[in-house]
């Protein structure tokens, strides 16, 4: 059976205090703050983030060359491969002391689907678990969870092709930090109250649900303000456009 991310009913309020969210006995995914990151490693964090969120489609071109066709790869099959990446000190930001490079797949003897399984301790990741702790992750972070099929020959081939070209010209680029550009454009915005000081001490959720509200607030008061000068067709304007504290998904 797979699960879409949108049937977990995670507590945005929760998320937004940095409250841990339990899974289970071995199981807690944590919230860092600004300066968390800060302190990991911007890059380091975005990079191990990701791809423990990554879709199949995200790893197409090394997929293919694994063998394997993404189109027909279910996500947690991803995420079994992926996890020997990922020992407890790259992940403890997250996951705590839960060492993912210790699970190895096997077949559940009671119902024959694919599970993971910690050789140390018995602890196991079946597609459940595996949805529910990265589902929050991407929650956390506004990842996507959108995987990208392509049908037939050509089309994979020029799919794999574009992404190849696209790796080989950012190979050599430096590191561009998107964190920064985002702190310093809230820094500078004057509905912003946080000092800089102050920031770091913001979740990661709080902080991005910051940025996407500002967005919000301005263009509610642009679409407001070109109401009232006449600038605008009030008939063709969807009215919840103009309430800014809205749910993000409206």
């Amino acid at each position: 059976m797979e699960f879409n991310d949108n049937l977990f009913n995670y507590d945005e309020l929760g998320l937004f205090f940095r409250e841990d969210y339990v899974i289970n006995d071995y199981i807690t995914v944590s919230q860092p703050s600004v300066e968390e990151i800060i302190k990991f490693g911007e890059q380091k964090y975005y990079s191990m983030a990701g791809t423990l969120c990554a879709v199949p489609s995200d790893m197409k071109c090394m997929l293919w060359d694994m063998g394997i066709d993404w189109n027909n790869l279910p996500e947690f099959e991803l995420f079994c491969i992926i996890t020997r990446l990922f020992d407890s000190d790259k992940t403890k930001i997250l996951l705590g002391d839960l060492n993912l490079s210790k699970f190895e797949p096997i077949k559940d003897p009671e119902n024959g689907t694919l599970i993971l399984r910690n050789i140390e301790n018995g602890n196991i990741i079946d597609r459940l678990i595996y949805h529910r702790m990265i589902g929050y992750i991407r929650k956390m972070h506004g990842f996507s969870s959108k995987n990208m099929k392509v049908a037939g020959e050509m089309a994979i081939a020029a799919v794999l092709e574009r992404d190849r070209l696209k790796a080989r010209l950012n190979k050599d680029k430096p590191y561009s930090s998107g964190l920064k550009n985002l702190i310093s454009a809230m820094l500078a915005y004057p509905g912003f109250k946080y000092k800089s000081y102050e920031l770091k001490k913001c979740g990661i959720y709080e902080f991005m649900d910051s940025v996407r509200r500002s967005q919000m607030f301005v263009a509610s008061s642009a679409l407001m303000s070109g109401m009232y000068s006449g600038m605008i067709d009030t008939s063709k304007i969807n009215k919840k456009e103009l309430n800014w504290m809205r749910n993000f998904d409206e």
